[in-house]
């Protein structure tokens, strides 16, 4: 499917959305149709799976294992998918939908702060952001167009999804807003009557803008440190332990340096 860069400037939208710019690819005009498989610089956590790319979908949604055509939303319990407004849209007949993953610092601290304002206790720094934008896309049927951008903002250990809406018209086709998993076990679904109704609504106290955690971590204290990639898992045994662990810095305990530790699964750790 061929892609192609450009410039974008975006057309009277919410001063929430992300900007615009140069290098976004933007998916051709078809009928139903999608981006090629996009290949992610950095791994996005969504509610336990682990993405390494992604595509997105002309008809309003984002999925992770393969484009889909699917113009009647319907959340599959057989796919992740997040759906900021799915609906038949034509982007044939105007508009345009473009994409970019980016990792510039001025981005990376728009999103780091968003996220920051809708989660407060949790610990959260962006180290990439996948931003796409739905901008003047009409729909299917004509009588009127939308803009919305969703943002993946995440980094090794968590992972957000933001959604802004700007002006979206009303329409008879079916629609819906909200995001799904793999057997439903996490799902949901923005409860607007209408589309217009999406500009004005919220999860998070600013308007049009709505705001999900995703990674699937549990809900720990604010005060913990991320844990996960990386860590080694100490082995389901009876009263076991872990093996030595050689310490790269010499710990000092009451006098005592160490220069190892076992961690205990009785709730304790041992130096030797």
């Amino acid at each position: 499917m061929e892609t192609f860069s450009f410039s974008l400037i975006l057309s009277l939208v919410p001063t929430d959305f992300l900007a615009s710019g140069d290098g976004e690819i933007v998916n051709p005009p078809a009928e139903d149709g999608s981006s090629d498989v996009i290949f992610l610089q950095q791994p996005f956590k969504y509610f336990g799976h682990t993405y390494n790319q992604i595509f997105v979908n002309n008809n309003g949604y984002l999925t992770f294992t393969e484009p889909l055509s699917a113009y009647t939303p319907f959340l599959d319990p057989s796919r992740d998918i997040i759906a900021p407004l799915w609906t038949r849209l034509d982007n044939r007949h105007g508009g345009s939908i473009s994409y970019r993953e980016d990792t510039s610092t001025a981005v990376l601290a728009q999103v780091t702060a968003a996220v920051k304002q809708c989660f407060p206790n949790i610990p959260f720094a962006a180290t990439s952001a996948f931003v796409t934008t739905w901008d003047s896309v009409p729909y299917y049927n004509g009588g009127g167009v939308v803009t919305f951008q969703v943002v993946l903002a995440y980094n090794v250990h968590r992972s957000f999804i933001l959604i802004y809406y700007g002006d979206v018209a009303e329409t008879e086709q079916p629609w819906q807003a909200g995001c799904n998993t793999v057997d439903s076990a996490s799902s949901f679904t923005i409860p607007a009557a209408s589309v217009p109704e999406l500009s004005s609504s919220s999860n998070i106290n600013v308007t049009a803008c709505w705001s999900f955690h995703v990674d699937g971590s549990p809900k720990l204290p604010a005060n913990f440190l991320p844990f996960g990639n990386g860590e080694r898992v100490t082995p389901r045994l009876d009263n076991g332990s872990s093996e030595a662990i050689k310490l790269q810095q010499p710990f000092k305990f009451f006098g005592r340096t160490h220069n190892q530790t076992f961690v205990s699964i009785l709730v304790a750790v041992v130096l030797i």
